[in-house]
């Protein structure tokens, strides 16, 4: 959204610009305000509008306030894309640590009263993860069918049954969860982000934005900075998990529900999916090849993310044994071996 329409439709008069991102983050008079296009469904948008003001009015640092225009609408209008505007509630803190704020910021989103439904994902994991496999599948299929067109394919080609396995894993893991352990006051729908990570809330973030939320259970944002942690330092992940982990249970102790949710989600190979989508929706060549070599790099990594899985309720501080948290015996087995 351009100057003149901020100004036509909020009356901000927009000082001091910059781009972060696809985040527009300028201030006018000493207040400091963000401007992106809106994604996604109103309704959802609009839950997203609860979420911030009920999480800033529990406390919350760092949360970006969507803002009403002329209209008294959130969304702003502009060559038919909508915008929203955002006014900094308050500052991220410069130095915290990652788990417990994390907990904290989970904490005060279960005490949200208002029933969230489009930007919900309780409840829905299994049939999203089966509708993403079946999709996936049918690339795959359609790639043995026609023979590989280059080493990407060929590489996608050779490692989908693994993952593809892995993924039949996770399912069955969580289905056995919900069928077998009963949840918690912990494992109450929250404010969650849509992939949360260690650069989530880092130093180059500008804050906590509405639009990366969705309402879901603690373990997705869990295991995805678990998962990203693992991924950006494959050799060395060990003790920023034990941390990270043993931080958020400071607050907030895992139920054996939450656990074994945080595991099921790890089991899944969420970056494996995001790594063949994007291949075959983006045009750049260049992120292509980048996209080659992530994936090469996920295929000789498999051994140390099967060592991830196979140490990760030790490294929550659950004891080896516990015959209620116990992760699938092929991954025990392999380990065994090695």
């Amino acid at each position: 959204m351009n100057r003149d329409s901020i100004y036509t439709n909020y009356g901000l008069t927009v000082e001091n610009e910059t781009t972060v991102g696809s985040v527009k983050l300028f201030k006018s008079g000493m207040q400091s305000y963000i401007c992106y296009a809106a994604q996604g469904d109103e309704r959802e948008i609009d839950e997203q509008y609860y979420m911030a003001h009920h999480l800033y009015e529990q406390g919350e640092p760092g949360i970006w306030l969507p803002i009403m225009n002329r209209e008294e609408s959130i969304l702003t209008r502009e060559s038919d894309q909508p915008y929203i505007v955002c006014m900094q509630g308050s500052v991220l803190p410069a130095i915290y640590e990652t788990g417990k704020a994390l907990a904290v910021f989970h904490y005060r989103g279960r005490t949200i009263q208002t029933r969230m439904e489009q930007s919900s994902r309780m409840g829905k994991w299994k049939q999203m993860w089966e509708t993403r496999i079946d999709q996936l599948e049918k690339v795959w299929r359609d790639k043995l069918l026609s023979k590989p067109q280059n080493d990407f394919e060929k590489l996608f080609i050779d490692s989908y049954p693994y993952y593809a396995g892995l993924t039949e894993n996770a399912i069955q893991y969580l289905v056995d969860t919900e069928l077998d352990d009963d949840p918690e006051q912990i494992d109450g729908g929250t404010v969650c982000h849509t992939r949360f990570t260690p650069q989530t809330w880092g130093s180059q973030t500008i804050g906590k934005v509405p639009k990366d939320w969705v309402f879901d259970h603690g373990a997705r944002d869990i295991a995805e900075y678990v998962r990203m942690h693992f991924l950006e330092q494959p050799n060395t992940y060990h003790q920023g998990v034990v941390n990270f982990l043993r931080q958020y249970q400071t607050v907030s102790p895992f139920s054996t529900f939450s656990a074994k949710m945080t595991y099921a989600r790890l089991l899944l190979p969420i970056h494996y999916f995001e790594t063949i989508e994007t291949y075959y929706y983006i045009r750049s060549e260049g992120e292509k090849a980048m996209l080659e070599d992530r994936l090469n790099q996920y295929a000789k990594q498999s051994s140390l993310y099967e060592r991830l899985l196979h140490d990760f309720y030790e490294m929550a501080g659950i004891p080896r044994g516990n015959s209620r948290m116990t992760v699938p015996e092929w991954i025990q087995t392999k380990r065994k071996t090695i």
